[in-house]
């Protein structure tokens, strides 16, 4: 008789799947990394590159081991399940909203934030940012980054610890393109700053996000909401850029 589909862990319990799956995530994620040093993405191009295409995958994989494999089970395995969407998502919000005040201090756009919040332009622009940032780099990265590799890793590794660590490491490196190619990052074209900026700031995070997605059961969602709020003032100021270019 088949094991029953749906389930917190919604595949066979074998070492061989999951080193499988976290050997796909590593070659998939050097081969992304490499192309971005070709060519940097757009946001909304993510939802292709870190959604759609390794979940596709993923489900086409599982569905070759288990022939009754559905999409939502999946889904269930980077931590996108229904019976877990809340979980821990009231101190996710509380732990985002400080790491936002934080960036008062610590963003780059820091000059550009506080003329935003004295003229209380933040009243709109704020909820408009944290929207946007939901709906990409929140999400994408951390489906890709948490749901994706972090699971398999921690799987595959038989360690929580290690899972969150490598997984925080590819997060960092992942900036890497970004921080020395993008002539918004003041990193663009050292090689040395770029290393110092793309880790020292993904990868501390990275450690932080992997933490609370193994505290809240592995819920996606909760890391989502984290990594909007964290990036939602510096966004602002992009909002405002475009609103009045």
């Amino acid at each position: 008789m088949p094991p029953p589909i749906y389930q917190e862990n919604p595949y066979p319990e074998s070492p061989v799947n999951y080193r499988v799956e976290a050997l796909f995530g590593l070659i998939y994620f050097t081969a992304y990394l490499a192309y971005l040093f070709f060519r940097l993405e757009g946001e909304w191009l993510h939802w292709l590159s870190l959604v759609i295409l390794p979940l596709g995958l993923l489900y086409l994989y599982q569905k070759k081991q288990v022939s009754e494999r559905r999409l939502r089970d999946t889904l269930a395995s980077v931590g996108a399940r229904k019976d877990n969407w809340r979980r821990g998502l009231g101190w996710a919000v509380v732990l985002g909203l400080i790491f936002s005040v934080l960036q008062l201090f610590l963003s780059r756009r820091v000059e550009a934030i506080w003329p935003i919040l004295e003229s209380g332009k933040v009243l709109y622009l704020f909820p408009m940012a944290f929207v946007l940032l939901m709906l990409t780099a929140g999400f994408t990265e951390e489906f890709f980054f948490r749901g994706v590799l972090q699971t398999r890793l921690t799987k595959s590794l038989k360690s929580k610890v290690w899972g969150v660590v490598v997984a925080a490491v590819l997060f960092g490196l992942y900036h890497l393109p970004y921080a020395y190619l993008h002539p918004n990052w003041p990193s663009h074209g050292d090689w040395g700053a770029a290393f110092g900026a793309a880790l020292g700031q993904g990868v501390p995070m990275g450690l932080i996000l992997g933490a609370v997605y193994e505290a809240t059961d592995r819920n996606v969602f909760a890391c989502v909401v984290i990594h909007a709020l964290n990036n939602t003032l510096p966004a602002m100021t992009m909002i405002k850029m475009g609103g009045s270019g």
